[in-house]
């Protein structure tokens, strides 16, 4: 049997025992009971009437219901409380105060004597068990995204093949594109990540030569990509010569990006206009390095030959990317990436439910057979839970801001002045102890916590993500970004799982404790327990000691929140990526990955009707603009797109009458319609019997 999870279904249970049980007067110890329940104990929960009579309405017992059907039966330990706080606000009478009283009492009694009850040892021990995990889809590997038939074959020229010559050119290339200042450089200096790509798509060319076009490896230079014809090489030849060469070199850098992307499309069976144009992006940087010394602005370099071959190549690929992004084209297979959601639910609560929710009940302590987990584990369900909480709890950001998300591991010998004696401190680093740019600017994103923000004072502290380095920081410069604590019903709230991934958990739990809690938390302090887990400190984290220059800074150690157990290092973008894919195809078979979980919030904002400033906020949350988060992100189905002018269409174009005629139900029987009356109040009724006869 089930065990019930909710207030309502105890509710429900208590009353089918007592007419099991053939218990005398029954259907008035039910309607007693209901009465204490939904008009005294429930306000006191939150449920707020819609009218201030002395019998609720129809529709208000209704909605009592269904809020009884979202409150945990953990709000059984506060009934009698409820009652009494409800009993002396409305001036109750001692007679009334006995009834109820008295039924909720016996109902309490009741609820007591099983397995269920939250306030027994099996209850409590049930909810720190983690639910089954379910590995019931088979393999990731078999659940592809693509028709590609076979896995992705890599064929990049490696270190270990490149020739020296060839790899001193590719060092020199990298600081051309990342170095503040280079000789004769006219266009910007570029992101170490976009350089990165560059020179990784440049040795993917570098293999198709090598390895399919047969060219020698020792005869591989940066010009056996983009042909570089000197001025020297000009001089002496006729304009006719000169247009010959040009010509020449032309057709064979055509000839090389027509069989590499034929390569691609019959290799690799990539057909993404997104993948040619990377390529055709890094060839257009190799060729400005290459003509560094032919041209004085960036206009000139259209007055050389070869770049009108490589603009032509471009023209023709963003056309393609015009046509996939209007048409919401993709490679993978969307229906794979996009959870199966409901009517009447948005994939951004799907998830939530479905995925994140029982992650967190993954982070429960103990095994299903009640026994503590490895604090290993432990440490591993936290780090999953974490992952996709932030970006499931705030508007999702690209990955590579949590994968390189920083902590501090040191603070002040000094606390400061606004920090409580016995409160949390866990510092950000001064400015000039992170990690900065050349012009000084600092490039990195750090979480902390403070009680003091924005020149607003938190007396319980907030948790905060302090982000300096993305990818559109230029537009829209540093966000501070405030994590809420959300509360959960089982008592725990978010900001458990952050400070016990960070520092650990400890624990009164258990038999045997020999450790005595010696910690910041003052309740905690001289405690027996045990550590249930080290958090990210289990995955011997490769942190971080930033040495001053001078004697007088401090020392400031780091490390990121998020390693790879044992390696100690942040994952990779693909690796990343995989560890939510797995996840969620574990839960829905569905692999979701955090930039899937950008459309997500994209799409959530036009579907509940955020307004033109929340969208924009929306937008600026997750960084980029609203046009792109209306033309690239949103991803509602045609369905959804019509409902809300099927809606207007609805209530504009029928009559109040016809709408009247379509909600009338069908087959109403006499039995239903004197139940609906019993719970009017008197005034009502008199009001309907006046109605009837009028209508007679």
């Amino acid at each position: 049997m089930e065990l019930p999870k909710y207030f309502f279904e105890v509710l429900k249970m208590y009353e089918e025992e007592l007419k099991a049980s053939k218990v005398e007067n029954a259907p008035r110890i039910i309607n007693e009971l209901r009465t204490a329940i939904f008009h005294h104990a429930i306000p006191e929960f939150g449920y707020k009437r819609t009218h201030s009579g002395r019998k609720m309405t129809g529709d208000e017992v209704d909605n009592a219901q269904k809020f009884l059907k979202t409150l945990r039966i953990g709000k059984l330990l506060n009934l009698r409380q409820a009652l009494q706080k409800s009993f002396e606000k409305n001036n109750v009478s001692q007679a009334s105060r006995n009834t109820y009283g008295n039924r909720a009492e016996n109902f309490l009694t009741w609820a007591a004597q099983q397995i269920w009850w939250p306030g027994s040892r099996t209850a409590k021990l049930k909810e720190q068990c983690t639910p089954p995990r379910r590995h019931n889809h088979g393999a990731l590997a078999d659940f592809k995204l693509t028709d590609r038939k076979s896995i992705y074959r890599k064929y990049a020229l490696t270190t270990q093949e490149t020739p020296p010559t060839l790899q001193a050119q590719l060092n020199q290339f990298n600081s051309y594109l990342i170095q503040p200042e280079w000789p004769g450089r006219i266009i910007k200096a570029v992101e170490k990540s976009t350089a990165k790509e560059y020179i990784k798509n440049i040795k993917l060319i570098f293999g198709f030569q090598y390895r399919f076009q047969n060219v020698p490896i020792h005869e591989l230079r940066l010009e056996t990509i983009v042909p570089l014809i000197t001025e020297e090489q000009l001089e002496g030849l006729t304009p006719l010569q000169q247009k010959k060469l040009w010509n020449q070199h032309k057709k064979n850098l055509e000839q090389l990006v027509c069989d590499y992307f034929q390569f691609l499309r019959n290799f690799n069976s990539s057909v993404s206009p997104f993948t040619r144009m990377g390529k055709i992006t890094a060839i257009l940087a190799l060729a400005k390095f290459l003509y560094l010394q032919q041209v004085e602005s960036d206009a000139d370099y259209r007055l050389i030959p070869v770049f009108s071959t490589i603009d032509n190549y471009c023209n023709k690929i963003l056309v393609e990317l015009d046509e996939w992004r209007s048409s919401r084209h993709s490679v993978s297979d969307w229906s794979k990436r996009w959870p199966d959601v409901p009517v009447g639910q948005t994939a951004l609560e799907f998830i939530q439910e479905k995925i994140v929710e029982p992650l967190r009940y993954e982070c429960r302590p103990r095994d299903k057979r009640g026994d503590f987990r490895p604090s290993w584990s432990i440490a591993i369900s936290y780090q999953c839970y974490l992952k996709w909480a932030l970006l499931s709890y705030l508007p999702a950001r690209r990955q590579e801001e949590y994968r390189e998300l920083k902590v501090a591991l040191s603070c002040p010998i000094e606390r400061p002045q606004d920090i409580p004696p016995n409160g949390l401190y866990q510092p950000l680093p001064p400015d000039n102890q992170r990690e900065r740019k050349y012009n000084g600017m600092v490039i990195d994103n750090y979480l902390y916590f403070t009680y003091k923000h924005d020149n607003h004072y938190y007396p319980q502290g907030i948790w905060v993500i302090d982000t300096r380095k993305y990818k559109t920081r230029k537009t829209y410069g540093k966000q501070s970004i405030i994590i809420q604590n959300l509360n959960f019903e089982d008592g725990h709230c978010f900001y458990d799982y952050i400070e016990r991934f960070l520092y650990g958990w400890w624990t009164k739990e258990g038999y045997k404790n020999q450790l005595v809690y010696d910690w910041w938390q003052p309740e905690m302090q001289g405690r027996r327990g045990r550590w249930l887990s080290s958090g990210r400190i289990q995955f011997e984290p490769k942190d971080t000691c930033c040495i001053p220059s001078d004697n007088q800074s401090a020392i400031w150690t780091w490390g990121y929140v998020f390693v790879v157990p044992r390696s100690g290092m942040p994952a990779t973008g693909s690796a990343f990526s995989k560890i939510f894919e797995t996840i969620s195809y574990r839960l829905i078979k569905k692999r979701i990955s955090p930039h899937i979980m950008r459309y997500v919030w994209a799409t959530w904002g036009i579907q509940v009707g955020l307004s033109d400033p929340e969208l924009s906020s929306l937008a600026y949350a997750m960084g980029h603009s609203v046009k792109t988060l209306r033309d690239m992100y949103e991803r509602s189905t045609p369905v959804e797109k019509r409902q809300a002018i099927e809606q207007a269409i609805a209530q504009r174009l029928f009559t109040a009458s016809e709408q009247h005629e379509q909600k009338l139900p069908l087959n109403v029987e006499v039995d239903d319609l004197v139940q609906i009356a019993i719970r009017l109040t008197q005034q009502e009724r008199q009001q309907l019997i006046a109605k009837l006869q009028s209508t007679m």
